[in-house]
């Protein structure tokens, strides 16, 4: 019987299973090193909006509307200001045209619920609420559907530049403002279908790593510059403006892909 070659992500062998049958995590869960552990009422309101979230997520409810606190809405006052002078100057010019079509506040913390609504008369896109981080094909199997998975909770207060874990923030101003253009929702749904719809483990974990070089810290060609397009540069005002190599191996990489992912969908 011919051996089999392990999958490997990050580095670490992972059960070829797992990409095509993913978890389910019921309960909240910090990785080792998040700001937020020890921070009791931190992890009380995490909890709180976990379950709130996840009953709206299963339950197909659409997000909740969420009545903030003034820590986080001090953590959005601070931090949304320093991202849009970033995005201003580095980020392309398609998230920089939707964002200011949505409006999105630099003083009040948007609602997801009113933003999908945007999004479903734009692009018949709408927002999935997401009690954390979800599992890659479980994730892009609801944007198959034209739904994208949001979080609802703020980064801890301690390290408001960046977050370990997708939150509001990342989702609000990283991912959310791109949707409201009509190319990108098509690529993406096209995706989406691709993901949830093969077999083929290796397969997932290839749109997988495509998804992290492209809408995670993707650049984009415009008028002869390199501006920055992923969802996790835009959103970490931490995040190196390190721009300038690259780029033509990644669009390379990206027409290639997306044909594949053309392919897979059609089946």
């Amino acid at each position: 019987m011919p051996e089999t070659t392990p999958m490997v992500e990050y580095g670490v062998p992972i059960d070829a299973q797992t990409m095509v049958e993913p978890p389910d995590v019921a309960e909240l869960e910090l990785e080792p090193g998040h700001p937020g552990l020890g921070d009791e009422g931190y992890i009380r309101r995490r909890k709180e909006l976990f379950g709130l979230c996840r009953r709206h997520r299963l339950e197909r409810l659409g997000p909740p509307l969420i009545d903030y606190t003034p820590e986080e809405t001090r953590i959005w006052r601070d931090v949304s200001p320093k991202l849009d002078e970033l995005h201003q100057k580095y980020a392309s010019r398609i998230y920089l045209q939707a964002k200011r079509a949505l409006g999105i506040s630099q003083t009040e913390i948007p609602q997801l619920r009113h933003l999908s609504d945007r999004l479903e008369r734009e692009t018949r896109m709408h927002l999935i609420p997401a009690e954390g981080p979800l599992p890659y094909r479980t994730f892009y199997s609801y944007i198959g559907e034209r739904g994208f998975p949001v979080t609802q909770f703020i980064r801890h207060g301690s390290h408001p530049e960046f977050t370990p874990e997708p939150d509001m923030i990342h989702d609000c101003l990283g991912h959310v403002p791109s949707l409201m253009n009509h190319d990108y929702a098509e690529l993406l749904t096209l995706i989406g279908k691709a993901v949830s719809i093969t077999p083929d483990p290796k397969q997932v974990l290839a749109l997988k790593r495509f998804s992290w070089f492209s809408i995670e810290f993707g650049l984009i060609q415009e008028d002869n510059e390199t501006k920055i397009f992923g969802a996790g540069i835009l959103s970490s005002t931490g995040e190196p403006i390190t721009i300038r190599r690259g780029c033509r191996t990644c669009c390379s990489l990206f027409r290639r892909l997306v044909f594949c992912a053309g392919r897979l969908s059609s089946w």
